[in-house]
């Protein structure tokens, strides 16, 4: 019979045990993945404003560009230099001229509108000035992408907010990290807000 206590002990220490697990999901609670959600989403924004045409030539307006090279969808930025070369001609410059044909078809198959040529080493992209119509649909498309960014605000917001509530944590550090998780989003909602009012103002 003296085996007998000793596996009691066991069981109480193994029910110990899964009641620290329990309770310790209040601790694993951590805002700051739920800010780099929000961070992310501000991050793809600048990258979608940056793609798009301002009246002046900007590196950005190509770098984010996607090419199909070496049997990958590749940014233009990884395979060569973007520069300005004046108010209204970018120059790219690539690592593997081989690429020229690839990242040609990509810059006129974007939704840029423009016809790069070649100049030797260098592709030359003339970025032409826009006219009203053209500067109007610039600013809807930062508008979409602003709202897009804001969406996923939004969801990184309600992760967290699903997340404390899984927690269990005593209502007073709840109330409190929802309140921390509702400013994280409100700053990022305004920063979204204020890249696109920006993007929108440099096109109009």
């Amino acid at each position: 019979a003296a085996p007998a206590p000793a596996e009691d002990e066991d069981e109480d220490e193994d029910d110990l045990t899964d009641d620290d697990d329990d309770g310790s999901s209040a601790v694993d609670f951590d805002p700051a993945i739920f800010e780099e959600l929000m961070e992310s989403a501000v991050e793809a924004l600048e990258r979608d404003l940056g793609k798009l045409r301002t009246g002046r030539a900007s590196p950005g307006m190509l770098e984010n560009l996607v090419v199909d090279a070496y049997g990958d969808h590749t940014p233009l930025q990884h395979l060569g230099s973007v520069t300005a070369r004046n108010a209204q001609t970018l120059a790219v410059m690539l690592y593997d001229p081989s690429l020229k044909a690839a990242v040609t078809n990509a810059i006129r198959d974007s939704p840029l509108g423009f016809n790069p040529r070649d100049d030797g080493d260098t592709l030359v992209v003339p970025v032409p000035e826009m006219n009203a119509d053209t500067k109007r649909e610039v600013a809807k498309m930062a508008a979409k992408a602003g709202e897009t960014a804001k969406i996923s605000v939004r969801n990184a917001r309600k992760k967290g907010m699903d997340a404390i509530k899984k927690a269990k944590m005593p209502e007073d550090d709840a109330k409190r990290s929802e309140k921390e998780v509702q400013k994280s989003h409100d700053a990022f909602v305004k920063r979204c807000q204020d890249l696109t009012a920006a993007k929108e103002k440099a096109v109009l």
